[in-house]
């Protein structure tokens, strides 16, 4: 990463027209890219640990969704079942607790994100501006009309000559734990920006430094717009048996005893809720469908953000080694365990299990705290909690981000200051006003280094 050197604020004492001003920029370029090894190592080192403090934060996702589905399966919810009379409106899923009976459901609004587009820039891959560290500032909140309220959520971002491009900007706000995505349309390439869902999602982007990065990511609803706002934030309507509902998300809870709701579209829909033999296949290929979906999503991680992670190898060999030691009841039931760590269900093997003793395959995998969705829940639990090497490992690299994001833009920052100070004075020797022409660039130069002069 070169040092950034801003020609609008560097040069701002030149002449105006000064035919000499790109030779002098290109003289400082020269002599200050000798001093670049400390930015160039705090900014591999900040890289680094972002994309480490975003594998953790997959990995702690992964982690809980498989936990909500296994404590989904606990108590009577492996043998319940619940049908939708409009499957295309929402699904749902029994859990613990799950009661039988007959619900009445209007789905009036789905929750959805606010989506952000930049104007579009020809190449997706070209620098934006002249590279001088900008702080990037987004704010989570509620828009009314022209009004935003912040809801205390807040992602920086740093941008600068390393990363000011659309895909460089992207990798950033993805880091951050922001979704960010290229578009690509008639005109060119955009960054797609887009918030979590619900009212609270909407965002509000400041940003600080380079002048066409301001530009280019500036959004206010109360001020300036230079985004253009697709989707609005908003959340998620609904009536139960005439009871109205609103949720940030289109996954609803609590709301039915036992009962999860997955909202697709909108209309209504009568749904049942009641004990069936057949469920208990259904909600084990759930099981088996997300613990594969986990192994895969570590799998992932392993390879690359989170690679020889301690954590995740942690988290791995435990959640592995509970399903393997139990691998030949799973078997009685038609699933198994193959070399690579997936789970592979025999649909015969199952149905006559299921079949010849319910209750018995029930057990397997919810008996009062001794099944393997019992197990694998309280592991979870272990692995996601306040004192786990998981929760311990990302503060310390927040930690570290932080520190090193400030000791980036100080040292940044310094070296434009000191780009703006050898300017002016190979300005003033340049122009035969200076006592000392022995200047790195010059003619029979003196000092060997940007340092060695400014001492």
């Amino acid at each position: 990463m070169a040092v950034p050197i801003n020609s609008n604020s560097v040069l701002g004492g030149l002449k105006s027209g000064n035919a000499a001003s790109a030779e002098m920029v290109g003289r400082v370029n020269k002599s200050l890219f000798a001093q670049n090894a400390g930015v160039q190592k705090l900014s591999a080192q900040l890289t680094r640990d972002q994309t480490r403090l975003s594998g953790l934060g997959q990995l702690q996702s992964a982690l809980a969704n498989f936990q909500s589905l296994t404590q989904s399966l606990s108590g009577a919810g492996l043998q319940t079942g619940a049908t939708s009379s409009s499957p295309n409106v929402l699904t749902a899923v029994t859990m613990t607790g799950a009661k039988s009976g007959t619900y009445a459901i209007d789905v009036q609004q789905l929750a959805q994100s606010q989506t952000l587009l930049t104007l579009p820039q020809k190449d997706k891959d070209a620098p934006i501006g002249n590279g001088l560290p900008s702080a990037i500032k987004v704010e989570f909140g509620t828009e009314s009309g022209s009004g935003f309220t912040p809801n205390g959520s807040v992602r920086s971002i740093n941008i600068d000559i390393g990363n000011n491009t659309l895909q460089g900007m992207a990798d950033a706000f993805k880091a951050a734990g922001i979704d960010a995505t290229i578009v690509k349309g008639s005109a060119g390439f955009a960054l797609q920006l887009k918030g979590p869902e619900g009212a609270a999602g909407s965002m509000r982007i400041s940003a600080g430094g380079d002048a066409a990065v301001e530009k280019l990511l500036a959004y206010n609803p109360a001020g300036l717009k230079n985004l253009t706002a697709g989707s609005t934030a908003q959340d998620a309507v609904l009536n139960i048996d005439g009871k109205r509902v609103t949720s940030s998300g289109n996954v609803i809870t609590g709301q039915i005893g036992g009962t999860a709701l997955a909202l697709t579209a909108k209309g209504a829909t009568k749904m049942v809720v009641a004990q069936e033999t057949g469920a208990i296949a259904k909600n084990i290929g759930n099981f088996v469908d997300g613990f594969n979906k986990l192994s895969s999503t570590l799998q992932g991680l392993q390879q690359g953000g989170l690679k020889s992670d301690p954590a995740l190898r942690q988290a791995q060999d435990q959640l592995t080694n509970m399903v393997r030691s139990n691998s030949e009841a799973l078997e009685k039931a038609g699933v198994s365990l193959d070399k690579n760590g997936t789970l592979k269900i025999d649909a015969k093997a199952l149905a006559s299990a299921v079949q010849a003793d319910p209750n018995a395959v029930s057990k397997l995998f919810t008996d009062g705290g001794k099944g393997i969705a019992d197990k694998l829940d309280t592991q979870l639990g272990q692995l996601l909690g306040a004192g786990s090497s998981i929760v311990k490992e990302k503060l310390t690299v927040e930690r570290s981000v932080s520190t090193l994001t400030g000791q980036k833009t100080a040292l940044t920052s310094a070296l434009n200051a000191q780009a703006s100070n050898l300017v002016a004075r190979y300005t003033e020797i340049s122009q035969g006003s200076g006592a000392n022409s022995a200047l790195p660039g010059l003619p029979g130069g003196g000092a060997r280094s940007l340092f060695d002069f400014m001492a």
